[in-house]
């Protein structure tokens, strides 16, 4: 027998809102910097990532492995970020990535907006 999938209209309705949401609010935060970004802004910000990288260096140099997760909290950044930043200092040339271990994930997506879970 096939599986059924019942589907309420509540819900259909209530995920498009959710998805209509996320877009808007995606689309508003991306005007919102293109719009601010002046020279300063983005000195400000590469002064930023240089502070951070410095940081996670500072980390890396130790010649030691590093966790992700344990980095990335104590800098009050995401793990996603700090991968971004280690992969633009490898880019760089400033570090080097020799090798990397993942374990499973929560199945959440912490890129997404709060919106898009609740429910």
């Amino acid at each position: 027998m096939e599986n059924e999938r019942t589907t309420h209209p509540e819900e259909i309705a209530d995920l498009c809102a959710r998805v209509a949401a996320r877009l808007i609010d995606s689309i508003t935060r991306t005007a919102q910097i293109a719009s601010s970004v002046t020279p300063e802004m983005q000195e400000l910000t590469r002064q930023w990532i240089e502070l951070i990288g410095k940081e996670i260096l500072t980390r890396v140099n130790t010649g030691e492995e590093i966790s992700v997760e344990e980095i990335s909290r104590s800098i009050g950044i995401t793990p996603s970020s700090l991968l971004s930043i280690l992969l633009a200092l490898h880019r760089g040339g400033r570090t080097v990535i020799t090798h990397l271990r993942c374990s499973p994930g929560s199945g959440q997506n912490e890129d997404l907006c709060h919106c898009m879970i609740e429910g």
